[in-house]
Formats: structure tokens, sequence, C-alpha cells
């Protein structure tokens, strides 16, 4: 019998590998959800982008003009729960 903690260990694998489902995002449709990393396969602009990823040190919650252009490649990894597109196509992880 498994212990919770390899359980966890187990569930967090299958996220980070993207076996929990992912929604891709090609226009500015906003989408809610629990997300732990958005992928940027065309360079992106959010509107909006909700996260637990801050400005400037531990207190100010980041907004989606924060990031300005995300190129294409990059990954940003958090707690993420609102996405808005302005521009590009990124690919979100459950």
């Amino acid at each position: 019998m498994s212990s919770v903690l390899e359980l966890q260990a187990a569930e967090l694998t299958l996220s980070a590998m993207g076996q929990r489902a992912s929604i891709l995002i090609t226009d500015t449709t906003a989408i809610t959800g629990k997300f732990r990393a958005i992928y940027v396969l065309s360079d992106a602009v959010f509107t909006t982008l909700t996260s637990d990823i801050t400005k400037n040190g531990p207190t100010t919650a980041s907004v989606g003009s924060d990031f300005g252009t995300v190129l294409s490649g990059s990954v940003l990894y958090g707690k993420i729960t609102a996405i808005t597109l302005a521009s590009g196509k990124v690919l979100a992880y459950k």
C-alpha cells in the first residue's frame, strides 16, 4: 500500500508530465481553473494572469501586464488560476 507522500509524489509527477490534462489557449477568452505551468507556444501577451507569482518582492501580486511579451518556448510555473491572452498561443497544464 502506498503512503500519502508517495501518492502526492505520483500526482506531482503526472501533473509535471502533462498527464492531468492541459488547455490550448489561442484566443482572448478568459480561462479559469487550477494550473501548474504555462508553456508559451508563440510569443504571448497576457491581459490576465492570476497566480502566486509576485512582483518586486513577496507581497505584491503580479498582473498580466507585468510580464510584457513572453517569448515562445518559455515556461511559467506556479499556482495559476486565471489566464486571458491579449495575443499569442499557450498550453496551460493542470
